[in-house]
């Protein structure tokens, strides 16, 4: 009989903690770091059973507007916050901001596409409509096909500044060409998927979207170009490997920002994050881990 009661409270127990609701980590931002995120989730959710990680994306600027709202429990991004953000985050709560990984801003066409790479001034050129037939920097004779994510997207951030005015080349030629704007017959989308599916169906199409989801998400709809700053400079693949040998030169820091007197919960993914388990799954999901002076890049050959 006391043999009896002991299972019974045991499955009783056990039924109890399968019925248990999980917490929920809601992270949210970068479209770049979304692909990422996830596959950190699903580790973390590995080791710790009592968590749902919920990740979304929306670009950099709707996570950060997210949080300050409190509707979510970490922002990512993959750009820096500007002065604006951190003041009205800092309203709200204890702010921290790490930096979780490195990745490589990758232009992106249609695999058909007998272009295989470009320079700055090329795409700076392309972008802002000095340049409209793909024959005038390598290609076919075919009119070129503009496509950008929306105004939310840090991606876009980075590369009106850094490509499209120039900002690469040093201050003098950003400030000549810091007017220069995307020529507006450009298609716009809301996300990395919705860009490569443009570009999968059209063979004239140019983007540009972060090396990980080019190279892991989307590897079958889009063609990687190769890049360089100068003409005269060595075209470069963007890979895991040539961003860490800083040979690739579309590269940034991909951040999380967060509320540090907001639970447990958020500091101990946090803790995940920076460490070296979490650290080797960001190599494992295509991107450069954070501590560049540790690493030692030896994630699937298939990523490389």
């Amino acid at each position: 009989m006391k043999n009896l009661i002991i299972l019974c409270y045991i499955l009783i127990t056990m039924a109890f903690s399968a019925c248990k609701e999980k917490q929920s980590l809601k992270i949210a931002g970068s479209e770049t770091m979304n692909a990422m995120m996830r596959y950190l989730g699903s580790e973390y959710e590995n080791s710790n059973s009592d968590i749902k990680v919920i990740v979304e994306g929306g670009g950099s600027e709707t996570g950060i507007d997210r949080l300050r709202k409190g509707e979510i429990d970490i922002a990512v991004s993959s750009r820096d916050l500007n002065q604006n953000e951190f003041d009205d985050l800092r309203k709200t709560g204890n702010l921290e901001k790490i930096r979780v990984a490195y990745d490589g801003v990758a232009l992106v066409v249609n695999p058909k596409n007998p272009a295989t790479k470009l320079n700055l001034n090329q795409v700076s050129d392309i972008f802002s409509g000095k340049v409209l037939n793909w024959k005038e920097v390598g290609g076919a004779d075919a009119p070129i096909q503009i496509v950008i994510r929306n105004d939310k997207s840090g991606t876009q951030d980075y590369f009106e500044n850094h490509i499209l005015r120039k900002k690469d080349l040093g201050i003098p030629e950003f400030e000549k060409n810091k007017s220069n704007k995307i020529v507006s017959t450009a298609k716009i989308v809301k996300d990395n998927a919705e860009l490569a599916n443009f570009v999968e169906t059209n063979p004239n199409a140019i983007g540009y979207m972060g090396m990980g989801s080019a190279i892991i998400d989307h590897k079958t709809k889009v063609k990687s170009l190769d890049y360089a700053r100068k003409a005269s400079d060595p075209y470069v693949t963007p890979s895991i490997r040539s961003v860490y040998d800083r040979k690739y030169r579309l590269a940034r820091e991909l951040f999380a920002i967060y509320k540090t007197d907001q639970g447990d919960k958020i500091d101990a993914f946090i803790t995940f994050l920076t460490s070296e388990k979490g650290q080797e799954s960001v190599i494992r999901s295509g991107y450069l881990r954070a501590s560049l002076p540790e690493v030692e890049v030896s994630a699937d050959p298939n990523h490389l």
